[in-house]
């Protein structure tokens, strides 16, 4: 078995966007080097992340080449496909579904709704002899890794009974002795966790997308097959509308013998955490079964399902599919009568300990971003996390880092970019489709007289000034930015002064810039300069497009990119 994380980052492929930590409802990404990797401990393999992410840094392990090594060396290969499949597979038949399984290798294809079957039984079983309180559902993986590791003290308030894969892996090994192997083929990734607890049977987790991948490698059509075959060892019914909302309770209401139990369901992860979160605070005198499905809508929209027509689209798919199914059913399966072992005890992950930092620590940390008071706490999300105070603890926690606040690093560049600028020898300007100023240096004041120098000191970058009045010559930029041109050379007269523009296009018929030189300055006028003057202009051309690129850049690679502008200004 692969040993890597059923979750993982390819780093060269990050952009450092904090996406996945904006939409992790658990917060198990750390941000290190500008590079986000998930969390083991932290994470509950909702895999939100994964769907999240434009640049598919974030992969799901693809168990596929496992899945291949097992059809070589073993005899009796199981296919146990989720019943979420009518929803992935609607324009397949059943049976050329199985026949397109049976052409990879696998010795059968069953549903893992058989063991959703009696997962149901055993839980109204279990419920029976309950007392009134909160019963937890543990169909889903994902959401048993959230109770574990963020609700300890709700552990024990899971039902203690395997899930209906596991329980699926039972039914298979007594119906085909303890050398079967079963694969699961699914939308879930959580399911991966449970192949990587679970390796005496549960040899392999692979998803829908990777299914349909590997059927295009091997050349199978299934829709070309013919329709002749069926599931082994028969057909479900009522466990096929598992991967609905709602549909585990409506199959455990079909064992209860008494009326007494009230049933919820919710699904998506924000209404899970939020369903969790007041467990503890309702008052009972029933009992309460509470189906949680991490899945917005259920399994039917798993982030390893590969179409996507919508969860009404599924949701209408799987409840046909049984009606179909109940209409057929030929009572072969019977009741479980104590044959399989599903009961599974589950414990609290431990975790290492993290210390609560004082209200001390977090002022300090937010003082290193720039924020003193609470006033500069913007709370705009930019890093991924809700508030400046929760992405405070993130960086006292090793998860975050300073670069993740976008206002900082846009501050950090503006003061830079604006120091850089007033180190160049030749006046410089950026004004936008407003003609108004961006960012100027005390050289371009300086050239356009007392009027300039007056307003640069109560206003050191000019920002928002009119151009039209700062420059005699602003048709050269209203000319720049109408054409769209990259760039465009002029020789002007200002106040007996002879001139060299250098206009140049930032981004196209918005924001361009200008190096402006007084061509009898005595530093032009040197033979070095006189000699190298295009490429003196060329270069600080090209400075200043860095810099103005900094000025409206939020990414964390703005330092990066200002060291490599100051070393190239430490070697002149």
């Amino acid at each position: 078995m692969n040993d890597l994380y059923p979750i993982y980052t390819e780093e060269y492929n990050c952009q450092d966007c904090y996406k996945c930590v904006r939409r992790c409802p658990v917060k198990a990404i750390r941000i290190e080097d500008n590079k986000a990797s998930v969390l083991p401990d932290y994470c509950i393999l909702c895999g939100t992340c994964v769907e999240v992410c434009p640049s598919e840094a974030k992969k799901m392990r693809n168990d596929v080449g496992r899945a291949k090594e097992l059809l070589k060396n073993e005899l009796k290969v199981i296919a146990s496909i989720a019943p979420s499949f009518v929803a992935e597979f609607g324009d397949i038949k059943v049976g050329q579904l199985i026949a397109g399984l049976k052409e990879l290798g696998f010795y059968a294809v069953s549903e893992t709704a058989l063991g959703a079957e009696y997962v149901s039984e055993a839980t109204a079983e279990y419920l029976e002899e309950q007392p009134s309180g909160v019963y937890i559902s543990s169909a889903c993986p994902s959401v048993v890794e959230e109770v574990r590791k963020y609700h300890p003290e709700l552990v024990s308030q899971i039902v203690p009974v395997k899930s209906p894969l596991l329980a699926h892996c039972e039914l298979l090994k007594d119906r085909c002795g303890d050398d079967v192997v079963v694969v699961f083929i699914g939308p879930c990734i959580a399911k991966k966790l449970e192949s990587d607890q679970h390796k005496d049977t549960l040899k392999a987790a692979i998803t829908f997308q990777d299914l349909k991948q590997w059927f295009d490698e091997e050349g199978v059509l299934p829709e070309l097959l013919p329709d002749g075959m069926t599931f082994y060892p028969y057909s479900s019914v009522d466990g096929s509308v598992y991967p609905v909302d709602g549909g585990m309770n409506y199959g455990i209401k079909k064992f209860l013998k008494e009326d007494d139990v009230t049933f919820m369901s919710f699904s998506g992860s924000d209404n899970v955490s939020d369903v969790l979160q007041n467990v503890d605070q309702w008052e009972l005198s029933d009992k309460v079964f509470l189906e949680l499905l991490t899945c917005r809508g259920g399994c039917i929209n798993g982030p390893g399902k590969s179409t996507q027509q919508g969860i009404g689209i599924g949701n209408h798919r799987v409840i046909q599919y049984n009606k179909c199914a109940s209409l057929e059913d030929n009572g072969q399966k019977g009741g479980m009568n104590g044959k399989y072992n599903l009961s599974l005890s589950f414990s609290a992950h431990e975790q290492e300990q993290v210390v609560t930092p004082t209200e001390q620590e977090i002022f300090d940390v937010l003082e290193t971003v720039g924020k003193y008071s609470i006033k500069d706490h913007l709370n705009c999300g930019g890093c991924g996390y809700n508030t400046c105070r929760n992405f405070a603890i993130a960086m006292l926690q090793g998860k975050a880092e300073q670069a993740m606040c976008v206002s900082y690093m846009r501050q950090q560049a503006q003061e830079k970019a604006s120091a850089l600028l007033q180190q160049i020898p030749a006046a410089v300007v950026v004004v936008n489709n407003h003609l108004k100023v961006v960012e100027c240096n005390r050289k371009f004041a300086s050239l356009i007289g007392d009027e300039g120098e007056m307003i640069f000191e109560v206003k050191p970058r000019m920002e928002g000034s009119d151009i039209k009045k700062l420059f005699e010559h602003y048709q050269l930029f209203e000319m720049l930015l109408q054409s769209g041109d990259e760039e465009l050379q002029r020789d002007v007269t200002i106040n007996g002064n002879r001139l060299h523009v250098s206009l140049f296009t930032i981004q196209k018929k918005k924001i361009v810039g200008a190096i402006i030189q007084d061509l009898f300055d005595p530093i032009v006028k040197s033979d070095y300069v006189k000699n190298k003057a295009a490429d003196v202009i060329q270069r600080n051309m090209e400075t200043v497009q860095k810099i103005a690129f900094l000025l409206g850049e939020n990414a964390s690679y703005t330092n990066s990119m200002l060291n490599s502008i100051t070393k190239s200004f430490e070697k002149e």
